[in-house]
C-alpha cells in the first residue's frame, strides 16, 4: 500500500501520520470529556455532601473515586483512539495514556507554573503513578475493545456488500 505523500518547503505530509495523531487526540479529548464528566457531574454530589467543597482532599475514598474515574475516561479514550486509527489499533489506544501524561505538563509550562505542581511528597509521586498504571490498563483494555469493535463493523460491511 503506498501512501500519499507531499513534500514542499521542507516540510512532508503523510495522511496516514496525520490520522493517527488525530485518532490519538481524539482518544484524549473523549478520556478529558468523560472524566471532566464523571467527577464534576456524578461525582460531583458525593464529594460535596460527603467530602465539602473541596475534591483534592487526601482521603481515600475521593482518590478510589478519582482513580475510577481516570480508569473509565481512559478506557472509553483507548476505545475511541483504537477506532480511529488507520493501523496499529492497540497501539494507538495505549498511546492516549503518554499523550495526555505529555500535554498536561506543556499546559502547565505554558500557564507559568511547573511541570507538575503540587507534588511535593513520595504519597503524591506514588498516587500519581497508580493514576498512570491504572490509566494505561483500562486504556489498553479499551483498546482491545475498540479494535474488535471495528474488526466486527468491518466484517458487517462486507457482508451487506458482498
Amino acid at each position: 500500500m503506498k501512501l500519499a505523500t507531499w513534500s514542499g518547503g521542507g516540510a512532508c505530509y503523510n495522511s496516514s501520520v496525520i490520522r493517527s495523531i488525530t485518532a490519538v487526540l481524539l482518544g484524549v479529548l473523549v478520556a478529558l470529556a468523560i472524566g471532566l464528566l464523571v467527577v464534576f457531574g456524578i461525582f460531583a454530589p458525593v464529594f460535596t455532601r460527603f467530602f465539602g467543597m473541596e475534591i483534592a482532599t487526601s482521603t481515600a475514598v475521593p482518590t478510589g473515586m478519582l482513580v475510577f474515574a481516570a480508569a473509565f475516561s481512559f478506557y472509553f479514550g483507548g476505545m475511541a483512539a483504537s477506532y480511529r486509527a488507520p493501523a496499529r489499533r492497540r497501539l494507538h489506544g495505549v498511546l492516549v495514556v503518554p499523550a495526555a501524561f505529555v500535554i498536561s505538563p506543556t499546559l502547565n509550562l505554558a500557564s507559568g507554573q511547573g511541570m507538575f505542581p503540587g507534588i511535593e511528597s513520595a504519597v503524591t509521586v506514588f498516587l500519581l503513578a497508580v493514576f498512570l498504571a491504572v490509566s494505561a490498563g483500562a486504556a489498553y483494555v479499551g483498546s482491545r475493545r475498540g479494535e474488535a469493535l471495528y474488526a466486527y463493523n468491518r466484517r458487517i460491511d462486507r457482508r451487506r456488500a458482498g
